[in-house]
């Protein structure tokens, strides 16, 4: 039987209380932006949910292992296929705020910065010399390193995920395969306060999965090549992406496009609900597109995966590829061999031929989770690229942007 109706569910609560009633393997991809460490107040101070805001820990370590115990439901919930995209931002010891990446004026009316408890030790050490375990007497009190130094939160994630375990307090978990470090690149960055400090302008996007073949569709997201016109006029290598203020070099002899560097510059996005913090939708297409199924088998779980195949300059095929190469995943009359390095052959084109199908006609919608869906932005790009999707967000009042944002396809659970 198939159900392939789009639906978009969301969740008011705590993103670790609401994940552990998902289902297990019932989520394609993982796409979120946590509050950052130390960084903004979400909730009033007396909501009763307070304690249970991320960002507010007493130090980085704290930080990080509040953060993986969210990842580690992610994995629970994420289907063999499946992805994790984390985006991060960085915090300075014993700022109390952002350090200049976003400005003054982004709160709520009356909402305050942070000022929890990493920010009053971090000025009793200034002010006292407290020397804690890693404060060394200066800076950002037990547990940071020195005032005005970065905490290094997305470097600190990325090892924890690699590796297993948190440097910092010694916490395991297991590990992940870390096939990406996406900088977001703003070109439209606030000033902020800078002091001796170049203008923060960009943040980390950790691209993680347990699977050693994922699922992944570079074809969706190529990028067109440079045309004729622009290589006389501006070099061999320079692409003008449409859109972008900024250039960026690559070249490719396929007609299908190149694929997409590991840094994007895509600027914010302004948003007229009450929401300081929201992702541009352009950030979360090639996330979604790339490593979200449009469709998954609900018996076996396999998701329907591109059939392609690419031709020399004189229309000889070099190559076809599918998820795994596994037969059972390609439609009748193709095999699953690579002939030739489809990456490195002289290629005039490369075409679609089909999609894999399973047999058991039994599909869903792929799905994307957002465990801290604030306005809504990754629904909203994700049901209209055609995949359902799950909001989790500990702030009742986000539902509101999230119905304006969502519409029809909208259900509160």
């Amino acid at each position: 039987m198939t159900d392939l109706d789009l639906n978009a569910e969301w969740h008011i609560g705590d993103a670790l209380t609401v994940m552990r009633t998902l289902p297990d393997a019932s989520v394609d991809l993982v796409l979120t932006s946590p509050p950052f460490l130390a960084l903004r107040s979400y909730l009033p101070a007396d909501h009763p949910d307070k304690d249970a805001e991320l960002g507010s820990e007493a130090s980085p370590g704290g930080f990080v292992d509040a953060l993986l115990d969210v990842i580690v439901e992610c994995r629970r919930v994420l289907a063999p296929h499946g992805s994790l995209v984390v985006e991060l931002g960085d915090t300075y010891s014993g700022s109390g705020g952002a350090g200049g990446d976003y400005g003054k004026n982004g709160l709520r009316d009356g909402q305050p910065t942070w000022s929890g408890s990493a920010n009053r030790v971090g000025k009793e050490t200034m002010k006292e010399g407290f020397s804690g375990r890693r404060g060394h007497g200066a800076g950002g009190g037990t547990g940071w390193p020195l005032a005005k130094s970065l905490t290094l939160i997305p470097e600190t994630v990325r090892f924890a995920l690699a590796y297993g375990i948190n440097p910092h307090t010694g916490r395991t978990v297991e590990p992940w395969r870390i096939r990406n470090v996406i900088r977001w690149v703003r070109p439209n960055p606030p000033v902020g306060a800078l002091g001796d400090k170049f203008r923060p302008a960009t943040s980390e996007m950790l691209v993680a999965c347990v699977a050693k073949d994922r699922y992944f569709d570079l074809d969706a997201v190529r990028m067109p090549s440079a045309t004729d016109d622009s290589r006389e006029v501006e070099g061999p290598q320079n692409y003008q992406p449409v859109g972008q203020p900024s250039r960026q070099t690559f070249r490719t002899s396929n007609q299908g496009g190149a694929p997409p560097l590991d840094w994007w510059n895509i600027p914010t996005q302004g948003f007229k609900g009450s929401h300081y913090a929201t992702w541009p939708k352009n950030l979360l297409v090639k996330p979604i597109m790339a490593m979200c199924p449009e469709k998954v088998c609900n018996e076996c779980g396999k998701p329907s995966t591109r059939i392609a195949e690419t031709t020399n300059a004189i229309g000889e095929a070099v190559g076809r590829r599918s998820w795994r190469n596994d037969p059972e995943n390609i439609g009748a009359g193709h095999t699953g061999e690579i002939t030739r390095s489809i990456s490195s052959a002289p290629t005039a084109n490369r075409v679609t031929l089909g999609w894999s199908d399973c047999g058991h006609d039994d599909w869903r919608r792929g799905r994307v989770l957002d465990p801290f869906a604030g306005s809504g932005t990754t629904l909203e790009v994700a049901t209209g690229l055609g995949r359902s999707c799950i909001g989790i967000d500990l702030d009742e009042r986000n539902l509101l942007l999230a119905e304006r944002r969502v519409g029809m396809f909208l259900t509160v659970i």
